[in-house]
């Protein structure tokens, strides 16, 4: 009798082990499923297309085109004035980001200028900061440093800003380690001329807190717009 028992406790157990197993199993591919399903594009018209894209095929320089690979197995391509919103999943950062199409001024050299160089088309740029009066957003940029045995190429971060009255953002910090940032505060200066608020600003920041966080004038100069 004694053995019975004992035999039925081991099979009830190897079932319970087998059910574990199987749960994992199934957790696994369903998470498989979900990582490979990195994106959730909804149209101007309303609908919404789900599926794979690849993180620099519609956020960098001036793509404004790409092709996601929907949950159907289908490939689909959009432009960015198909489109009002991406939502993004970065692996990296283990979290969702949303994307929209904007109008954007192109490299930071013209950003003094009162109508700077734009892009063609409208890019997609990362919401980071959205203020009352004026917003902050993010955009990945290619970069080549050249040196005597050829060219470096790195991804980095332009910062932009766009004033509630404006159609267009404008860019006004290039993120890139190579980048020392030596006189910067000047240069931040006549890129926010229109704000004479800016050099209050800048004098209560070190350009440590700055590199750290470029959004941080965005939102202490829309404080000060209030």
């Amino acid at each position: 009798m004694k053995k019975d028992v004992y035999l039925q406790n081991k099979v009830e157990l190897k079932c319970t082990s087998m059910k574990k197993w199987i749960l994992m199993l199934l957790a696994l591919v369903l998470c498989g499923v979900t990582q490979a399903q990195n994106a959730e594009v909804t149209l101007n018209n309303g609908t919404i297309v789900k599926g794979d894209i690849e993180k620099f095929s519609f956020n960098v320089d001036n793509y404004h085109e790409f092709r996601i690979k929907k949950t159907d197995g289908e490939k689909a391509d959009f432009a960015s004035t198909d489109v009002k919103e991406i939502k993004y999943y970065n692996k990296k950062a283990g979290e969702w980001e949303n994307w929209i199409p904007m109008v954007a001024q192109m490299g930071l050299s013209m950003s003094y200028k009162e109508n700077p160089k734009l892009y063609k088309n409208p890019v997609f740029l990362q919401p980071v900061y959205e203020g009352k009066n004026i917003s902050a957003y993010i955009h990945y940029i290619s970069t080549a440093t050249h040196v005597k045995s050829g060219s470096i190429y790195r991804m980095a971060i332009m910062f932009y800003y766009k004033a509630k009255n404006e159609d267009f953002a404008r860019s006004y910090y290039l993120m890139d380690n190579s980048i020392a940032g030596i006189g910067q505060k000047t240069v931040l200066k006549m890129y926010f001329k229109g704000y004479p608020q800016i050099k209050e600003i800048l004098k209560g920041l070190s350009m440590k807190e700055i590199r750290k966080d470029p959004a941080i004038l965005i939102k202490k100069l829309d404080e000060a717009l209030k």
